[in-house]
């Protein structure tokens, strides 16, 4: 008996010189769309999104948890005696990472209620036990959104990308803000990985000027998917120290990929 499985193609973020987002192409006969190349962008001169830079870098955590989740799934996913050992290898991922593609539909639609409410514009009501502790804090701490959802070039250090949220607090405060969604236990505490950081940092200098990182708020805004109602802010402390790293990190993506996105901004 045949067992369909789904297929995941990897796909990347790119973007033309003024922002305008380059995800996808159309597909060579024109019915529809395929993820954007190394290829494609190196024939458009497009920019790698601050997250494609960053997936260079080694993640051991992240490769550990993923090895766990298709131990697992091997174990809840028996093969069949009429499949081939590619087909059920092909099987027992797509049975390994399905939470992972329910948590980033969650995750996308808590962002989109984040900015229609941000927005003081109407959302989903199931959504609430998420947003509504997101709403109450921006209210007692008093930040100014300044933009949000905001497409953001950086031609200098070539790279681009979509920061959630830029604001101002007291008389000469700047910020910047990101949301994720996350999985928390009851009592654990919340932190954030090195790469969301240096995410951070290139957003900030970015929008407010490498002469002004140094002095910027930034914080990632954790939203647990687990325990509705629970967040957690967290605030990175030294963003000039994560820019200088980003930078470094930039620099071996375009080593490793042989492209110098730059370029296309010359």
């Amino acid at each position: 008996m045949a067992i369909l499985s789904k297929v995941k193609t990897a796909s990347s973020h790119w973007y033309r010189i003024d922002g305008t987002p380059v995800h996808k192409l159309p597909t060579a006969d024109g019915r529809g769309e395929r993820p954007t190349t190394i290829k494609d962008a190196k024939r458009l001169g497009l920019f790698p999104s601050v997250t494609g830079i960053l997936s260079v870098l080694a993640k051991p955590g992240l490769e550990k948890w993923k090895l766990d989740q298709v131990a697992l799934a091997c174990l809840r996913t028996p093969k069949t005696r009429d499949e081939s050992v590619d087909y059920w290898c092909t099987r027992v991922r797509d049975v390994a990472f399905e939470q992972v593609e329910e948590a980033a539909d969650l995750g996308t639609m808590i962002h989109g209620a984040l900015e229609l409410a941000m927005a003081g514009e109407p959302y989903a009501d199931d959504l609430r036990p998420y947003v509504e502790p997101i709403l109450a804090w921006r209210q007692e701490v008093g930040i100014q959104i300044v933009e949000r959802e905001i497409k953001l070039v950086n031609r200098a250090e070539g790279f681009a990308g979509t920061a959630d949220v830029l604001f101002r607090f007291g008389r000469n405060g700047v910020g910047i803000l990101d949301y994720k969604t996350r999985k928390t236990k009851p009592g654990e505490v919340v932190l954030s990985y090195d790469n969301q950081a240096m995410q951070l940092a290139a957003y900030a200098a970015t929008y407010w000027g490498e002469e002004n990182i140094g002095r910027v708020l930034a914080a990632n805004v954790f939203i647990s998917t687990t325990e509705p109602g629970r967040m957690a802010v967290v605030k990175h402390p030294d963003p000039r120290r994560d820019w200088e790293a980003f930078k470094m990190v930039a620099a071996l993506w375009r080593y490793q990929k042989g492209y110098d996105p730059r370029q296309a901004a010359a």
